[in-house]
């Protein structure tokens, strides 16, 4: 019978030890910002159990069952507090501190960081703490052990028995066992403590799952069911070839009208590969983006934003990569366009006054566009007049470099040679000098340390520092300015609009220049040429270096994008100018040598041209030859549009769609396929 009280050691070092660490749980290595901390309070009620259990047997007068329930007590006080903390945990009433921090910050002239801005990170950190709940099951355990200690209320070790029977080998034996019994149950505690760490986490998990992103109180997402996930999708070939843009478009497959813009998404996800129609729908208090099938219409995907006095919907960027990019006041989300899922989110740092918008490639109105299209690149720049540029990360929507504050007046434009390629950034306006800067590049480079950066005190590195080269305008031109460029290895085609001449011989002039960093600029001149014969933007890459444009009713293919450039010319329709061009169906069918570009009038009739690409054989010199052809035209897209018409050619599904968009900012999309319809010419 003395033998089994040793188990009564056995839990009074269990509990001594857990109730310790459910007070300090620092040794079990979750310490900070994710697992949480607790309040000192809350400490206190387990390290006064602790001294409880220990006064009860060592100190007289305490009594062993009164002091053993009283340390009961307090266990169970700290377990059903730190439960109760984390039960009525709310991220309302993390944004409300935030808030309160807010007039703090104010008051403590703390410019540097704006309300809304201090009120989003709250909701980005918005998440359950799991160190209070660690704590109470913890503590739990220890009121249990108490309580069957207090109830089991007899001698301890039982030594002054054994001393008066003078039975020394058995006194030795008997403080053996309990050293041995009080060791085991320290190392049962400490496991224990182990045991509710991580049972606190998996149970802060489930709750964190069942309240959805950070972003789910101003966002909802309905990504693709996974038994629909690649219906109507094509497996990737090893080859890289695709079915193409339509040869022969003759029929129509669907037509739709939708209440926003849209724009066309292509990429592989496992082994398949879809065309991706991303159209962005606003009302009064929801904004809809859709993810639709290029092929059929039928919609895939959505994510809606909920608007209101203080979440404003800015932007929504569309590029090939399976990449949208959507701008909610200063957070950014990244969706996948094949399956719909949120690949990432983050909050920029603080904005300047009229707050972030996305970089292109192109010039925006000053009315910013709801939705805009970006090159295939790993990286994206947003910029905030006022508060510089900032570089992030596509697929995880991770925060990667920042320029310094700039002045209010900066215009910026930024293009990819590559999908690896940090970008050319154009800066222009700022008061100083134009300039044309190579971008960090975004791997393992010590200008991106890895890690995420800390929000509250963001100190990211540079964007850039140094200029490249210095972006003049044409001379004897002067009011004006560039409206996109293109980067072609190293350095950037650069083009735009001057008022040039003098007197009234002052005439709107296009100009394009190829500016090469720390190259010599004197050798480059601007090539001009009548506004009204400026090439419809952007060109169509068909080959490393071939480029097909579009100059009035004409299509043009060359070595470059100038007009020196131009080896051939096809004419869709004589007199009608070329509205849209894509050629983005690569290689026709199985030979590399041949490319399907479409061309849209802007009367409606759509186009199909082959490209074609010939290598001389000798006795001839060995020499590479383009060419261009009509191959036939269809009318079966071409309906009235009072707005602009635009051309978008899915080369998955061999689907042009044929897209107007009217002053009122309506898309009305028509799909066109092979069929009946095409007009093929003799």
């Amino acid at each position: 019978m003395g033998e089994a009280r040793l188990w009564r050691v056995f839990l009074l070092g269990m509990a001594v030890t857990l109730a310790v660490a459910a007070a300090y749980p620092w040794w079990s290595g979750r310490t900070g910002d994710e697992f949480g901390t607790v309040a000192w309070w809350l400490r206190a009620l387990p390290l006064l159990a602790a001294a409880l259990l220990v006064a009860a047997q060592l100190v007289p007068g305490v009594g062993r069952r009164r002091g053993t329930a009283l340390a009961a007590g307090a266990a169970g006080s700290a377990a059903l507090a730190g439960a109760l903390l984390f039960l009525t945990w709310s991220r309302a009433d993390e944004i409300a501190a935030g808030r309160r921090e807010d007039k703090e910050i104010e008051a403590a002239n703390q410019w540097w960081w704006g309300a809304t801005d201090r009120e989003l990170h709250a909701v980005l950190t918005a998440w359950p703490e799991a160190a209070p709940l660690a704590t109470a099951l913890a503590a739990a355990v220890v009121a249990v052990a108490a309580l069957f200690l207090a109830w089991r209320d007899r001698p301890w070790l039982d030594l002054d028995a054994y001393a008066e029977a003078a039975d020394g080998s058995a006194l030795r034996r008997r403080l053996r066992g309990g050293t041995a019994c009080v060791l085991a149950g320290v190392l049962a505690g400490g496991l224990l403590s182990v045991g509710s760490v991580e049972g606190a986490e998996r149970i802060r998990d489930a709750r964190t799952e069942a309240l959805g992103p950070w972003w789910g109180d101003y966002a909802e997402s309905e990504p693709v069911a996974a038994s629909r996930l690649h219906k109507g999708s094509h497996e990737v070939k090893s080859s890289g070839y695709r079915p193409g843009a339509p040869a022969r478009p003759g029929r129509i497959a669907w037509q739709r009208g939708f209440d926003g813009p849209a724009a066309l998404s292509t990429c592989a996800y496992e082994g398949r590969e879809r065309g991706t129609l991303v159209v962005l729908e606003e009302g009064d208090r929801t904004a809809r983006i859709t993810g639709r099938d290029a092929r059929d219409g039928s919609r895939r995907w959505s994510f809606g934003v909920r608007t209101s006095e203080r979440t404003e919907l800015v932007q929504v960027a569309v590029s090939e990569g399976c990449s949208v990019l959507v701008l909610i006041g200063s957070m950014l989300v990244s969706l996948d366009s094949y399956t719909g899922r949120e690949r990432g989110a983050t909050v920029l740092p603080m904005p300047g006054p009229k707050g972030w918008s996305f970089i292109t490639s192109y010039r925006q109105p000053d009315a910013l566009p709801r939705m805009v299209t970006l090159p295939d690149a790993s990286v994206v720049h947003l910029a905030s007049s006022g508060g510089g540029v900032v570089a992030v990360r596509r697929d995880g929507a991770e925060l990667l470099a920042r320029s310094g504050s700039t002045g209010e007046g900066c215009a910026y434009l930024v293009d990819y040679a590559s999908r690896d390629d940090s970008g050319s950034l154009l800066v222009e306006g700022c008061g100083w000098r134009n300039v044309l800067l190579t971008l960090p590049g975004s791997g393992p480079d010590p200008a991106y340390p890895p890690g995420e950066p800390d929000y509250r005190t963001p100190d990211l590195p540079l964007l850039f520092e140094v200029a490249d080269v210095e972006v003049t305008r044409p001379e004897g031109c002067e009011a004006g300015q560039v409206e996109w460029i293109r980067a072609r290895g190293y350095g950037a085609d650069v083009a735009g609009t001057w008022q040039c001449g003098k007197g009234k011989s002052l005439k709107r002039t296009y100009a394009m220049r190829r500016f090469v960093p720390s190259d010599s600029v004197a050798r480059r001149e601007w090539e001009r040429v009548p506004a009204a014969r400026a090439p419809l933007h952007p060109a169509v890459e068909l080959r490393n270096g071939v480029f097909a444009t579009a100059v009035g009713d004409a299509v043009r293919v060359g070595w470059g994008l100038r007009e020196r450039d131009r080896v051939h010319s096809e004419v869709p329709e004589r007199g009608v100018r070329v509205a849209a061009l894509d050629g983005s169906g690569g290689p026709w069918k199985q030979d590399a040598n041949r490319n399907a570009v479409l061309a849209l009038g802007a009367s409606g009739l759509l186009t199909a041209l082959e490209f074609r690409q010939e290598r001389t054989e000798p006795p001839a010199e060995p020499d590479v030859r383009i060419d261009l052809r009509t191959k036939g035209s269809t009318t079966v897209a071409r309906t009235p549009c009072t707005g602009t018409r635009d051309l978008l050619a899915d080369p998955v599904s061999a689907t042009a769609l044929v897209l107007c968009r009217d002053d009122d900012g309506r898309t009305r999309v028509s799909a066109v396929v092979d069929g009946p319809g095409f007009d093929a010419r003799r």
